[in-house]
């Protein structure tokens, strides 16, 4: 035998009387069907975007537009792309991510230019390289480094384009937490 009291119509066995089971109202769903959207988009960022594409896109079919109030921040060289590891070995790839950096924090720009005009930035170094050295032990070298960022930022920089173009743009009807 137990002591609890019989449970009332609608109600778990063994719950306090007035508590529903598992209280499931509609701020409960909602905030979970949120918190799945969340985390959904997040692993898309991670893995390359909705269908392997890398885009910032408003709900409803909006164009993100710039947001009024946002100081682009100073560019941070190599760092952010590989772990924080610091690219010293080829100095002049700073420019190239740098350039990258702004681009990323231009409202509006598209991931795939950017990351194109950076390989052509770094392939650039390694061509004057060729020009003024000739030594093409150290071309290859620097194509190598090149072809190696390029492709970490390629796969691997979905998110930081889209945390950039979170900060740098705004939708019109949404706000930026919703984003």
């Amino acid at each position: 035998t137990t002591d609890a009291p019989p449970a009332e119509p609608g109600q778990a066995p063994g719950s306090p009387p007035g508590e529903e089971d598992g209280d499931w109202g509609m701020e409960s769903l909602r905030g979970g069907f949120e918190a799945v959207n969340t985390y959904f988009d997040s692993m898309l960022e991670l893995m390359g975007g909705r269908d392997g594409v890398c885009q910032y896109r408003c709900r409803y079919g909006k164009a993100p537009l710039p947001r009024p109030d946002f100081q682009m921040p100073e560019p941070d060289g190599c760092s952010s792309y590989f772990l924080g590891i610091p690219m010293d070995g080829i100095p002049a790839m700073t420019k190239c991510c740098n350039q990258l950096d702004l681009c990323y924090d231009t409202c509006g720009s598209n991931k795939y230019r950017c990351d194109s005009k950076f390989r052509w930035c770094l392939h650039s170094i390694c061509s004057d390289l060729k020009k003024s050295l000739g030594l093409m032990s150290k071309v290859e070298a620097c194509e190598a480094v090149a072809d190696t960022m390029f492709n970490t930022v390629w796969t691997l920089g979905c998110r930081p384009y889209m945390n950039s173009q979170r900060a740098a743009c705004i939708c019109e009807g949404e706000d930026k937490d919703e984003l």
